[in-house]
């Protein structure tokens, strides 16, 4: 269904009828409900907070323990419904560098080894740089950025990792924004 067939279907119906289906869609879907209280009430610190413990859970057990399996997928759909709520770029630039930072962490603390974890990391180290610098936001994230690629020497040294992010900020002409 097309979104102006959507819109004609609502403007259709009576406004008892349109509340009842807000509130089941409310019911049946987490996003809607996430959008919605969102919608109602629009702190974007909150929801950056709460998108950060999402994020920390996904790599990190309430104990504070690395999970045994990580999915790298399920961080980028947090933080790309985060972006969906339409939330000022300086607080989606925090999450998706967090993120960066927490894979990292999880991939230093269980020592992991495989390389299409680490280029998982530098996937989403790129989507970030590319982010802060397509918003001109380097100078709010330069030092945590900096920090990123020295904490990515932890990696295994034939991976090159922080190689290949510094590469990636480079292609990015990130050290010649602003």
């Amino acid at each position: 269904m097309s979104k102006a067939k959507l819109k004609k279907y609502l403007q259709s119906l009576p406004q008892e009828h349109l509340v009842q289906v807000i509130l089941d869609l409310y019911d049946a879907r987490k996003e809607a409900k996430e959008y919605l209280e969102f919608f109602m009430d629009p702190d974007p610190k909150i929801a950056l907070e709460k998108a950060k413990k999402d994020i920390y859970r996904n790599y990190f057990t309430p104990q504070g323990k690395p999970r045994a399996k990580m999915s790298v997928k399920t961080g980028n759909d947090i933080v790309n419904d985060f972006i969906k709520l339409d939330i000022p770029s300086e607080q989606v630039s925090d999450l998706m560098v967090y993120h960066v930072e927490v894979v990292l962490s999880r991939l230093v603390v269980r020592h992991i080894v495989r390389e299409t974890a680490w280029t998982s990391a530098i996937n989403v180290f790129r989507k970030a740089a590319e982010f802060i610098t397509a918003h001109n936001l380097r100078h709010l994230f330069e030092r945590r950025i900096e920090k990123i690629v020295e904490y990515a020497d932890y990696a295994p040294s034939y991976l090159r990792v922080a190689d290949r992010m510094k590469d990636e900020l480079t292609e990015l002409n990130y050290y010649d924004a602003e």
